[in-house]
């Protein structure tokens, strides 16, 4: 058997070193049996980078060995072949054919190839051997440019394999570099003539794919076979429950080493079908807004119901990634119901968060404390601008986009008209305890509830039942108890409104027993003032007294639940989360380069830096505008100070990064 393994080796997991150490001792061996092609990650720029952002191999050599050994390393790299030709009839090369539409075998031979993998083609030469290393296939003909890599790589047609093929007289070319979007280990595409061969299962341990390989005999016919492999350790006990032991033979150990394997492998389907699934949901996330227009225009009634067809037929052409949904979509999308699929069920589903809240309230609650330094009048006024009393879906959004962190604006549409419950405005009063209960269920999640004293729990329930019972809004109430009228409640002010709502006014009490009452009261007061500014401001008042449905709020729609992970605040977090998982390896690139001693911190100049650096970086073609990161400077400053939550002037990136995941609200 002759073997050819087709490029990047290197940067893949932590055992690179012996892998390459095993390929090159059996070339010493046998020079006829073993022979590798240059990949793109054979190469000085990409060995350099960190493991998680698809290098690693520098630090793996440095760690088993040294400087030295790395430099031999890409010696050896800058050694091997470009391409393979396999009886003059069919090309190997790792990356894929060259944007221009001349190239030939021949100048493959000629490139100067003993030099790391050009990052910047400065020449045709280059161009060439650029991307021979990265360039991807694509359905359409022609030649583009590629939205998911990035930095000048390519794409090319069917019509350029076919014009390669004819002029080289090929039958085929054979190309790795990619998973293919069918997550199988092989791929035929470009009528026949171009195959990728996708050796690694289930890549870097999550994607979940079929790892591949091809079986050509001297004639060039071929097989294509699929594998899922063991881990090294699982492979190592599988080894080891085989091995003959001398002293038990027999058909019953036999069966069992036979059965161990069967289970193993039934495991690793298991395990492989988690993780498509586990991709799928992140997709689901990540497209949420263009899969409920995609549904809601499908949906004439509004029954929140779509059937199977249209369902699976938003995730082909939304998501736009060639994976098995059908095979998934009762996993997906939970059980169909009568008429189809729920997808508005589907979409709450999914969310992209943050394993650690507490910069996400940190960043609302700058928002919500502005809030508490305003009177009365000017709380109002942050929402309604002209002051009529009812707060319009252009004003809303107008909030929302100021404190919006980057949010894109058809998402921040999206939610303000979901705030507005589908009407064209909201009394001034009811919005802004809307606001007020999301804000405290938001940042209740991660820290303990204030809860007032028990015997003033009764008082307070009992304060906010009579309003309900007279018609009064949050607002009517703040004005009852701000006797002089300056948009704040003073203790004293607070203390008289409640011996008044409690009839302590004008019934005859001891005086112990009155100055009982008023100590608790101003007691009371200060507990509600929890910034201990001497006197209550509006949005401190509402939480105090958890006025949340008002009067204001007539209809069904408008009555719904408010509260908890669907708040409006909640969804602004998961666009925030979105915007930062969408742009996660963009950042994690700007956040290293910036990182002058690698230590994964950056000082808040060094962070502001990183993001003005993406900020000038113009949207690739193909891209989504939507998942630009484009935030202002008063947006960045607020960041800033969220993401330093302690204050001490640095942040940690690495672990932010890290912690953004897609979650699914039926697990636990």
């Amino acid at each position: 058997n002759i073997y050819l393994i087709n490029g990047d080796v290197a940067d893949r997991g932590a055992n690179a070193v012996e892998i390459l150490l095993l390929i090159f001792g059996y070339m010493l061996s046998d020079r006829h049996i073993m022979y590798m092609n240059r990949g793109n990650h054979e190469s000085l720029d990409m060995n350099v980078r960190g493991f998680h952002e698809g290098g690693g191999f520098a630090e793996e050599v440095g760690a088993k060995y040294d400087s030295t050994t790395f430099t031999l390393f890409q010696e050896v790299f800058n050694l091997l072949p470009i391409a393979t030709r396999i009886n003059k009839e069919v090309l190997v090369v790792h990356g894929g054919l060259c944007r221009t539409t001349s190239a030939t075998i021949q100048q493959l031979r000629e490139i100067d190839r003993k030099r790391p993998v050009p990052c910047a083609p400065q020449n045709a030469e280059d161009v060439l051997f650029f991307d021979s290393m990265w360039a991807d296939p694509k359905a359409a003909d022609g030649v583009g440019l590629s939205a998911v890599r990035g930095s000048g790589c390519c794409t090319f047609g069917p019509d350029v394999t076919r014009r390669f093929c004819e002029m080289n007289r090929l039958r085929m070319v054979i190309r790795s570099h990619e998973v293919p979007k069918t997550l199988s280990g092989v791929q035929v595409q470009h009528n026949g003539r171009l195959i990728t061969i996708f050796s690694a299962s289930n890549y870097c341990g999550r994607i979940g794919n079929t790892g591949g390989t091809m079986l050509l005999t001297p004639q060039l016919d071929y097989q294509l076979m699929e594998h899922w492999a063991p881990s090294l350790e699982e492979l190592l006990q599988l080894e080891l429950d085989d091995a003959p032991d001398e002293s038990i033979t027999s058909e019953k150990s036999l069966g069992s080493n036979i059965e161990k394997r069967k289970s193993f492998y039934s495991e690793s389907g298991q395990l492989m079908r988690a993780d498509v699934l586990k991709k799928m949901k992140g997709l689901v996330s990540e497209h949420k807004l263009g899969l409920f227009s995609f549904y809601a225009n499908s949906d004439a009634s509004d029954s929140g119901v779509v059937d199977a067809q249209t369902c699976l037929q938003g995730l082909l052409e939304v998501v736009k990634q060639q994976l098995p949904w059908e095979e998934y979509l009762d996993e997906l999308a939970g059980p169909p119901a009568a008429g189809g699929y729920n997808y508005k069920a589907l979409l709450k589903r999914y969310r992209v968060g943050h394993e650690d809240v507490n910069w996400q309230t940190e960043l609302f609650a700058q928002l919500h404390d502005a809030l508490c330094k305003h009177t009365l009048t000017d709380t109002l006024a942050f929402f309604d601008a002209n002051q009529d009393g009812v707060v319009t879906y252009s004003e809303l959004l107008q909030v929302l986009t100021r404190y919006s962190i980057g949010v894109p604006d058809e998402h921040l549409q999206a939610l303000a008209k979901d705030l507005l419950g589908g009407k064209a405005q909201l009394q001034t009063a009811s919005l802004i305890a809307h606001f007020q209960v999301h804000f405290c269920g938001v940042s209740g999640m991660n820290k303990p509830e204030r809860t007032p004293p028990e015997w003033a729990k009764q008082l307070l329930d009992t304060v906010s039942c009579q309003c309900a019972m007279r018609k009064r809004d949050s607002e009517q109430l703040f004005r009852s108890f701000d006797s002089d009228g300056n948009g704040f409640i003073s203790y004293e002010e607070f203390q008289q409104a409640m011996m008044r709502l409690g009839g302590y006014i004008s019934t005859d009490v001891g005086s112990a027993q009155r100055a009982r009452i008023e100590q608790m009261l101003l007691d009371l007061a200060r507990w509600i003032d929890h910034g201990s500014t001497g006197a209550i401001p509006y949005i401190a008042f509402i939480e105090a007294f958890r006025l949340s449905d008002t009067p204001a709020l007539d209809s069904p729609a408008e009555k719904r639940e408010i509260g908890g992970a669907q708040s409006f605040i909640s969804d602004l977090m998961e666009h925030l989360c979105l915007l930062f998982f969408q742009n996660r390896w963009s950042l994690k690139y700007a956040f290293e380069y910036f990182d002058a001693n690698g230590d994964g911190v950056l000082t808040l100049a060094e962070f502001r830096k990183a993001i003005d650096a993406l900020r000038t970086v113009p949207v690739e073609a193909g891209a989504k505008s939507s998942s630009a990161l484009d935030l202002s400077d008063e947006q960045m400053e607020r960041l800033v100070k969220a993401l330093d939550r302690d204050g001490n002037g640095y942040i940690e990136y690495e672990e932010f990064l890290q912690a953004l995941e897609t979650r699914d609200a039926m697990e636990p």
